[in-house]
């Protein structure tokens, strides 16, 4: 399935694989969210507080990325599995878990026909559902490889702030927009939907809301990047939700 958008043919099943393949965009990626306002002082706090103590569980790390949750995971207790569709990523996986986590290259748009049901007691997907075409296909799967009971934690553009910055479409339809990576001089697509998209998913696959985050940014955050935190404490960038999956 593809879709014209801003006269460039995009592979829906593949948004972004493109950019996240690159090896020289991938590089800069993964040393700017070590240090960055967006990523290391504002989405991973949060983030963080909602997976709390990981020792001992069996771990999905959903769209890994550079590997900075699947180390961080690893070196904290969890038994991991990462996933990440673009080799790039799988590569910096690799190098940062070494032999600490099982790392497999696959897409979440597809079936994980690889893992087992009611395999994991925990899937952490940060940033990665706005790149998938379909959400209730992906959180079906996420519920297949839970165990009951189990929780889904996962980050996503705030839909206020994605509609905020991009008002030309329509809110309540589900629509790609691109955004402006300055610092990485690229133009990012991803899917923009409405809340109630989120909501309705959620319920369709049998998970529960435990906690959502729209989070401030953190004190370290207005202490190196003043401009950036004046930005998130009045406007919500990024939205997280803790799911427990209930059957």
């Amino acid at each position: 399935m593809t879709e014209n958008n801003k006269n460039k043919i995009i592979n829906l099943d593949n948004l972004a694989l493109d950019i996240y393949g690159d090896r020289n965009f991938a590089e800069s990626y993964a040393r700017k969210i070590e240090y960055n306002a967006h990523n290391a002082l504002y989405e991973r706090p949060a983030t963080l507080s909602l997976i709390k103590n990981p020792s001992g569980k069996k771990i999905l790390d959903a769209g890994c990325g550079p590997g900075v949750y699947s180390s961080w995971l690893s070196d904290n207790g969890a038994c991991v599995t990462a996933i990440d569709f673009s080799e790039e990523m799988i590569r910096l996986t690799k190098e940062k878990t070494g032999d600490s986590a099982r790392v497999i290259q696959a897409n979440l748009n597809l079936p994980m026909d690889f893992l087992e049901d009611e395999e994991f007691d925990m899937i952490v997907s940060s940033m990665v559902i706005h790149y998938i075409k379909d959400l209730r296909k992906l959180f079906s799967e996420f519920n297949r490889v839970l165990k009951t009971g189990g929780e889904l934690i996962f980050s996503t553009g705030h839909p206020f702030t994605d509609y905020s910055l991009h008002p030309g479409g329509n809110y309540f339809e589900t629509e790609i927009i691109n955004d402006d990576w300055s610092s990485y001089n690229i133009s990012m697509p991803s899917f923009r939907r409405p809340l109630n998209e989120l909501f309705s998913t959620i319920k369709e696959t049998d998970f529960r809301i435990d906690e959502l985050l729209e989070p401030q940014p953190s004190e370290e955050c207005r202490l190196k990047f003043n401009d950036i935190y004046e930005i998130l404490s009045r406007q919500p960038w990024f939205i997280f939700f803790k799911l427990i999956k209930e059957k």
